[in-house]
């Protein structure tokens, strides 16, 4: 790796564990420079020009990691093959995510639950929509899956389900013990219960009172864009 190569990644390792722990607005890229050990005090710049595109490549990097092992449970649940259940399609959602707090852990989901809000949300929508082709093929297939459900209440409960699990493993990757033998078993636990409670919130009956309010706002003004986690209008 060549010294330019490896300035970069020790500050991109860097960021993901301050942004992690700091939080995304509360380290400069001067600080971030010299936690790396870098002594020129303008390195991050250099590399990465500003701190939105920093983000954006520590996101590219993670999520197409996530994005490939979601892939790779989909093609082991035959999903070119056969109909995918709901509890199988949750799971392929949930699970990458939740691999990555097993041992030795890490501190990609505490980055991404801040970058999910604004204003950094922002900051990925340049990002490469490859890295979350298997996240849009998930969620557009549930939404197919379960089309009896009204199209508004269904669009909400799948960003709620994927918010939800976003932000319960980011607290489960900050107040796990790694060093303990048991964690990973504890891990694999608690996405169990996850994926189980993301079918119920997807699944539900849908209320009287929820669905009295869908046909009233049917003629008001769209909703906002989905974040970039629940987007399945992009190819």
């Amino acid at each position: 790796m060549s010294e330019g190569l490896s300035t970069k990644r020790s500050l991109s390792v860097t960021a993901l564990r301050m942004f992690a722990e700091r939080g995304i607005d509360a380290v400069s890229l001067r600080e971030l420079t010299a936690a790396a050990g870098q002594r020129n005090k303008s390195a991050a710049q250099y590399h990465f020009g500003t701190k939105e595109q920093l983000v954006r490549e520590i996101f590219e990097q993670h999520t197409g990691t996530v994005n490939q092992r979601r892939w790779e449970l989909l093609a082991e649940f035959g999903y070119d093959t056969r109909r995918l259940s709901v509890q199988e399609l949750a799971g392929a959602l949930i699970r990458p995510f939740a691999e990555l707090t097993r041992p030795p852990g890490g501190y990609f989901l505490r980055f991404l639950s801040q970058v999910s809000n604004p204003p950094w949300v922002y900051a990925l929508t340049q990002a490469d929509p490859e890295v979350t082709s298997s996240l849009r093929f998930v969620l557009s297939t549930l939404a197919s899956r379960l089309d009896r459900i009204p199209e508004p209440v269904l669009r909400t409960r799948l960003s709620l389900s994927t918010t939800l699990a976003v932000h319960a493993l980011a607290n489960f990757e900050h107040a796990a013990p790694h060093d303990n033998p048991v964690d990973s078993a504890r891990s694999d636990l608690f996405c169990a219960n996850l994926v189980d409670a993301t079918v119920g919130i997807l699944t539900a009956p849908v209320s009287e009172t929820a669905t009295q309010l869908t046909h009233q706002l049917a003629d008001a003004p769209a909703e906002p864009a989905w974040p970039w986690y629940t987007r399945i209008d992009a190819d």
